[in-house]
């Protein structure tokens, strides 16, 4: 180093009272706590938007899944006594290849429904009432069972890659 550059340094050590040293070191650590406060918040934020953007690729088919679900129901309801239709339809050819057919249907919907993470949501009588999946459509009295059960399941509800899509419609007991 120059002697006037050593000079200068030393001058400007000279002339600046130690408290406004004290007090701007001070404001380099506030800014310097700030900066990276503010990067961590960037980096959260992008992350979130990450999150949220997945979310809406994966959740994109969300319209389309819940019309399915009107598909499923038909088929169904018209499978619902297999076993009583089956012995009445085993007599016509015709029908009994009618009812393969639709057996064949549901079973492919499931197959797809699978494939594109919808699923069914488990629940049968004697079950626990759940809110988070189940919608109570009405209370019914009843002495085998506890207030808060599953007594009927009126509509078999889904979820898409485990976000309720549709709630299963139910029947709850009551205290008599």
């Amino acid at each position: 180093m120059s002697e006037d550059t050593e000079n200068q340094e030393d001058n400007v050590e000279k002339n600046v009272p130690a408290d406004q040293i004290g007090q701007l070191e001070a404001e380099i650590n506030t800014l310097k706590d700030t900066f990276l406060r503010k990067i961590a918040e960037s980096d959260n934020l992008r992350k979130r938007l990450e999150k949220e953007k997945e979310d809406a690729i994966r959740f994109s088919n969300t319209r389309f899944a819940r019309d399915l679900l009107t598909v499923a129901d038909n088929l169904e309801r018209v499978t619902e006594n297999s076993a009583t239709i089956r012995e009445k339809i085993e007599t016509e050819a015709g029908l009994k290849i009618f009812f393969d057919g639709v057996l064949l249907c549901e079973k492919e919907l499931v197959s797809i429904f699978s494939k594109y993470g919808i699923s069914r949501i488990a629940v049968k009588i004697g079950d626990g009432f759940n809110p988070e999946y189940h919608q109570a459509m009405c209370e019914e009295e009843s002495s085998d069972y506890e207030a808060g059960v599953v007594l009927r399941i009126m509509q078999v509800g889904y979820t898409y890659h485990g976000r309720l899509l549709r709630p299963a419609m139910v029947s709850v007991s009551k205290k008599i």
